[in-house]
């Protein structure tokens, strides 16, 4: 009786081993597989900073496109640090994620990284300013992006003090604040490109900001430190649209201020964004306009941002390269939407 038992008892234990040998041989996920795949990243997006409204709303568009087909993509905001950045870098490298989508901090500190990535098999794309490695390089002139800014501008301050649409028909010499941001190549390049375009005009008065804004908080304060020398002025440019933002506030926030008679533009654009500066037909606002990024053209016809971007992603994911090795963004100036 034991022998039998204990025969039962084998036998009872080899058909279970067999089951479960089938049962993962079979094609099903066991729970070991369906964990990896659900911790399974596809593309590494490396940002400096997801609170930019401009940054936040690109990297979760291009995300929503990639989770419709089914890629996943983990967004890493490196608080606009460099080594954060490499670190974060090195950790995808670790993830062995298929794709990498880099916005440099510091260029000059991106290519020893890129390559460690491409040795491991892992694709490329950088936005922003030129690593000099890479798959796939996305960009647009910065400068010329500062000189529209400033172009917006002027036609503002024309269309309001002017008799006649001329700087000799001005009524005042306007005062025009420019907090610029100088800490990237990037940044310099559009905040030279402001600078610049007003000096070359040379029908105003030029105040730059000393201190540097990148961000609203930022800007909010040093808005509220020139307004103390500046009240005088009627028009401020500002390196980004999160900074326009903060700058916003303050000046709506004042009281007494003819809101009619100052006007903020900026770079770089996003849904809240829009809607700010649509609420400045009725002077609800003073973000008056902005230059967006809107897209390479590809064959004569704009592919909007977000979706070349996560087209030449999966592409590099597939191993090809959709659009080719180098994509120039293009520009447009944005107004007030009429109502």
């Amino acid at each position: 009786m034991k022998k039998l038992l204990s025969l039962l008892l084998c036998l009872s234990l080899v058909l279970a081993l067999v089951a479960c040998a089938n049962t993962q041989n079979s094609g099903e996920p066991s729970s070991n597989d369906e964990s990896r795949n659900e911790n399974r990243v596809d593309i590494g997006y490396s940002v400096p900073d997801t609170t930019n409204p401009f940054v936040g709303w690109l990297t979760n568009e291009v995300k929503k496109l990639a989770e419709k087909d089914g890629l996943t993509v983990q967004i890493a905001d490196s608080a606009s640090n460099s080594t954060k950045q490499i670190e974060q870098i090195e950790n995808f490298i670790a993830m062995k994620v298929k794709a990498l989508a880099i916005m440099p901090v510091d260029p000059n500190a991106m290519p020893d990284i890129i390559r460690k990535a491409q040795d491991q098999g892992i694709k490329v794309l950088v936005a922003g300013t030129d690593t000099g490695v890479y798959d796939v390089m996305m960009n647009t002139d910065q400068y010329n992006i500062g000189e529209q800014i400033a172009e917006m501008g002027i036609e503002w301050l024309l269309n309001t003090f002017s008799t006649d649409g001329t700087p000799e028909g001005l009524t005042i010499k306007p005062k025009v604040i420019v907090i610029k941001y100088t800490q990237t190549i990037d940044g310099n390049n559009r905040s030279m490109g402001i600078i610049d375009t007003l000096e070359k005009w040379g029908h105003a008065e030029v105040v730059v900001s000393q201190t540097e804004s990148i961000t609203s908080a930022e800007a909010t304060n040093v808005m509220q430190n020139m307004w103390q020398q500046s009240s005088d002025a009627v028009l401020v440019l500002t390196y980004n649209a999160d900074s326009a933002m903060g700058v916003n506030e303050y000046l709506m926030g004042l009281q007494g201020l003819d809101k009619s008679k100052i006007a903020v533009f900026s770079g770089d654009s996003s849904d809240p964004i829009i809607e700010t500066i649509n609420r400045s037909v009725n002077n609800e606002s003073v973000f008056r306009g902005t230059i967006g990024i809107v897209g390479p053209k590809i064959n004569g016809e704009l592919v909007d941002l977000p979706v070349a971007t996560y087209n030449a992603l999966k592409g590099l994911c597939e191993g090809k390269l959709v659009y080719g090795s180098k994509i120039v963004d293009s520009v447009a100036k944005i107004y007030p939407e009429k109502q």
